[in-house]
């Protein structure tokens, strides 16, 4: 024992001991009363103690309803858990006087006789069966009902000494203790036999459906043969079997092909699904026993025969028992009375019970001995119907495993049938006639093919027309500018060079050809068909001649750069008076290339005039315009 105590009540540490701490590890710690009196002094010294006070305080426990009561001195009889199972069961009626309860009890009143929990208390074995030991101390505050002139009897002891539940438990369970258990299992029946018999023949009703329904299934039949024969097909022949137990079909899920993917349970339903469709309905046939998989069918016949014969003894008691003799009844008690009313429909049902037991009997025996299983084997009929409930969950979950391997593959196989057809070459794919963007793609190659540069052509030939009308002509880029003194001068009569001189008219006349002999409203047609070969694929033979478009840009890159620097020149030029024929024959004739077909507001533009009798003297010498 510690040698400092705390100063307030502190919770308690719950030991399990240690009964020979000699052989243990606290056999070290086995140290004398000194050694453990300055131990608990050094653990005072640091205080480990104060705060082990501190931290687990327990609680004082105050008395309600002030301090001055009166102590219960009530005597107790009956033991101290049958007291409390009394307040709980009785706390409905714990305002009504005792007087009231023992009266409602005793009269059968309803709301005793209806209330399931009051009714089941008052059934128990603790109050049919009294103990020697509380027989002894009850018999002198009893009265005994069974002997003459009970009415008159007086009690020896007031029973106001006992409890409330012992003056209860004194005047109902021990005063009429010799047809108490009769008393109860007669109202307890005519509350409960009606709800009962629903129950109990609804379930063997259900049973001996399912048993026909499996008797009469052919499908499951037509499906188990199926089993078997591949079964046989893949054992050995020292292996084959003429019939299966039921045990046999949970091990089709467990058997599992070369990858580990399919079971034989799911190659059976593929089977039966792709070449015997019309064995699938056998689901639905045999679909009853989903319901009744966990019913135990001999515990379910015990409490059929346990109704049976409940009714009979209820109804013995009343004829020849302890309800037989009213002069042993308590006056006020109207079990008789109330029990004989329900007996005429209780005898009717239990006689449609023992019918429906014993067909139900008779059926599940046979179907039991009819799928090859022993009826006198009690796990065997424990677990009949959970066999077949067993095989219908797998049966579907096969299928739902099935369909979906078999959708996976179907639309792998159109994804590579859809890949191939991409990946084969255009001559065999098969053209679509019907397609509409095809057929407007070739519209416009059709029509691109046809154009030509006829309008282009036209727009040339009318504009040198109108050139040469006005005694003018445009030089194109890369031609040969003419020599304006030549221009100047006339043919003479009698020069030997005149025949070989060309007349301004017929110079001015005759349409200047680019290089390569080709005009420029041929270079136009040239470049059409360029555009045109181009959207044919076919421009590459002509990638590199003369009139391929790597030339053209570097044509027209250079013609930029000559106007650029004609601009700047004009700008320098344009205070100075014009220039006379000798400075414009060293001036730099304009270029003017094929796209410059359109004369442009605003963009300079030189032009050769050739002398006239008005234009041309010596005295006027021939100038350039813009």
């Amino acid at each position: 024992m510690p040698f400092i105590r705390p100063k307030k009540k502190l919770k308690a540490l719950h030991w399990d001991k240690v009964d020979s701490p000699q052989v243990t590890v606290w056999a070290t710690r086995n140290a004398t009363n000194e050694e453990k009196e300055a131990k608990y002094m050094e653990l005072s010294r640091r205080g480990v103690l104060d705060e082990v006070e501190r931290l687990f305080l327990a609680r004082e426990i105050k008395a309600l309803g002030g301090g001055g009561g009166k102590k219960n001195d009530k005597k107790k009889v009956i033991a101290s858990n049958l007291a409390h199972t009394f307040q709980i069961s009785m706390a409905k009626f714990s305002q009504y006087p005792i007087d009231e309860v023992i009266r409602m009890i005793i009269e059968c009143d309803k709301a005793v006789t209806q209330d399931n929990v009051v009714m089941e208390f008052l059934s128990k074995d603790e109050l049919c069966t009294i103990p020697d030991n509380v027989s002894k101390l009850m018999a002198p505050y009893s009265i005994d009902w069974t002997g003459p002139d009970a009415k008159k009897s007086q009690r020896e002891q007031d029973p106001a000494e006992l409890t409330r539940e012992d003056q209860i438990y004194l005047r109902t369970a021990y005063e009429l203790h010799h047809y108490w258990r009769s008393r109860m299992r007669g109202l307890s029946l005519v509350r409960s036999f009606e709800p009962e018999y629903d129950e109990i023949s609804k379930q063997l009703q259900e049973i001996d459906r399912v048993c026909n329904s499996l008797r009469n299934c052919n499908s499951l039949f037509s499906i188990f043969g199926l089993i078997l024969d591949i079964g046989n097909f893949m054992n050995d022949a020292n292996k084959q079997a003429s019939g299966f137990k039921l045990n046999s079909l949970s091990r089709l899920p467990m058997l599992k092909d070369d990858k580990n993917e399919l079971t034989l349970a799911d190659a059976i339903e593929s089977v039966v699904r792709r070449q015997y469709p019309e064995w699938e309905s056998f689901t639905e046939e045999i679909g009853g026993v989903m319901a009744i998989q966990k019913v135990n069918v001999d515990q379910l016949q015990k409490d059929a025969k346990k109704y049976i014969d409940n009714i009979k003894n209820v109804q013995t008691s009343l004829d020849m028992g302890n309800l037989s003799e009213p002069n042993k009844l308590h006056p006020q008690d109207r079990v008789v009375q109330i029990v004989a009313r329900s007996m005429k429909d209780a005898r009717r049902k239990a006689e449609q019970m023992q019918l429906f037991l014993d067909t139900t009997k008779k059926t599940f025996d046979d179907i039991v001995s009819f799928f090859g299983e022993d009826p006198a084997d009690e796990n065997a009929r424990r677990d009949f119907f959970a066999k077949f409930a067993n095989f219908i969950v797998e049966w579907k979950k096969s299928q739902i495993k099935n369909h979906g391997l078999e959708e996976s593959k179907r639309r792998n196989e159109a994804s590579i049938a859809r890949k191939r057809a991409a990946n084969a070459p255009p001559s065999a794919q098969p053209e679509s006639p019907t397609s509409p963007s095809s057929g407007v793609m070739d519209s416009l190659f059709e029509k691109l093919r046809a154009a030509g540069p006829q309008n282009r052509d036209q727009r040339d030939r009318r504009r040198r027309a109108r050139l040469r009308e006005r005694h003018q002509m445009r030089i194109a880029s890369g031609e040969q500018m003419p020599d304006l003194t030549d221009l100047t001068k006339g043919p003479e009569a009698g020069d030997s060079d005149s025949a070989d001189l060309i007349s301004p008219t017929t110079a001015l006349t005759t349409v200047p050809e680019r290089e390569g002999g080709q005009s420029e409203g041929e270079d136009v047609a040239d470049r059409a068909a360029q555009l045109l070969q181009g959207l044919r694929g076919d421009n590459n033979a002509e990638a590199a001649g003369p009139g391929s478009l790597r030339v053209r840009r570097r044509r027209e890159g250079n013609d930029e750069e000559r106007r650029a620097r004609r601009r700047r020149r004009n700008g320098d030029d344009s205070a100075e008076p014009s220039p006379t024929v000798e400075q414009s024959q060293a001036a730099e004739p304009t270029i003017a290339t094929s796209e410059d077909n359109e004369l442009k507001p605003g963009a300079p533009v030189t032009t050769l005039s050739p002398p006239t009798p008005e234009r041309g003297s010596e005295a006027r010498p021939v100038s350039l315009s813009d």
